[in-house]
This record gives structure tokens, C-alpha cells and sequence, in this order.
């Protein structure tokens, strides 16, 4: 059985078979807020564009943690001044959508900026940094497409209308 204080929706069908005692994490209010942006794409159109750090399965990792200084530290410990975070469960986010909406992705970050011309622009922007900043040009860029940086570990996840066409980037 889940224990919750809020609705888990279709949570306990996913944890068929795990083990007695097993925690996992999940997110109402994300799952309010992905329902929100879809009943408002499905009335009046547009498009939202959701660019996070998680994974794409349910996972019983503890993945909430606080950082302060660019140091992952004990959440528990200088309360307000640390930075909270959790991964985004991407499947989970899909499967709380509205009616009249579709998910596109979630894809990595890196196979994103690629297919929306990051390399392009790079090659554009490169002559006109300044030659001392160049080398922590080059260092940003791997760090956002890189898979063993930013590129893997963010996702992209597209919600548009039904009606609408697949975003060109998420074309399989």
C-alpha cells in the first residue's frame, strides 16, 4: 500500500512488486502544475517547453538534496540558506497531463541544443568572443551538451495541443 497525504494517482500501479518498505518520490505539485499548463495549452494553444534534471523511470533513489556553494551539503543543516532540489520523474510528469494536450520526449539536453543548431551558433558566436574567454566558451558549451556533463542528465520535454504538429526536434 502507498501512504501518501495526497492523491498518488496511478503511483501504486507502478510499484507492483516492490519490496515491503520501499520508498519512492513523487511530486503533487509538479503533477499539478504539468495539469495546469495542459488544460491552458488545450483552451488557447501555445506550447510549453520543460527543461530539468531526472529520469524517465520511477526510481527509489532519494533524490532530494540541498547544495550552497556549489557543494552538495545536508538539507537539514543552515536551513534557508542552501539550494533544494529533486530529479524530475519525466514519466510521471507524461502521465499527468490534461486532455487535448500530447508529450513530446522527454530527450536529452544535448541531442536538443544539437537539433536546434547550438553547433551552429557556437561557430557564429566564437570570432566575436574575446580571445581571453574563448577557452571558458569552449568549457560551456561541454558543459551543457557534454553526456558526461549537463547533456545527458537534463531532459527536454514538449507539451502542445493535439492538433499541432510534432515539434521538429522531437521527430522520431
Amino acid at each position: 500500500a502507498v501512504v501518501s497525504t495526497q492523491s498518488t494517482g496511478d503511483l501504486e500501479k507502478e510499484l507492483v512488486g516492490a519490496a515491503n518498505g520501499t520508498r519512492f518520490e513523487f511530486s503533487p505539485l509538479s503533477r499539478g502544475v504539468v495539469k495546469t499548463l495542459s488544460e491552458r495549452i488545450a483552451a488557447v494553444g501555445g506550447a510549453a517547453l520543460i527543461i530539468d534534471y531526472g529520469e524517465n523511470t520511477l526510481t527509489s533513489d532519494f533524490t532530494f538534496r540541498a547544495f550552497r556553494n556549489h557543494e552538495q551539503v545536508n538539507p537539514l543543516e543552515d536551513l534557508g540558506l542552501c539550494d533544494l532540489t529533486a530529479d524530475v520523474n519525466w514519466r510521471d510528469l507524461a502521465a499527468n497531463v490534461g486532455e487535448g494536450v500530447k508529450v513530446h520526449g522527454p530527450i536529452n539536453q544535448s541531442d536538443f541544443l544539437t537539433l536546434m543548431g547550438i553547433g551552429e551558433r557556437f561557430k557564429q558566436m566564437y570570432g566575436k568572443v574575446p580571445e581571453e574567454k574563448r577557452d571558458s566558451f569552449i568549457h560551456a558549451l561541454d558543459f551543457l551538451c557534454s553526456p558526461d556533463q549537463m547533456g545527458a542528465r537534463f531532459k527536454v520535454m514538449c507539451i502542445t495541443r493535439s492538433s499541432d504538429p510534432t515539434p521538429f526536434c522531437f521527430e522520431t
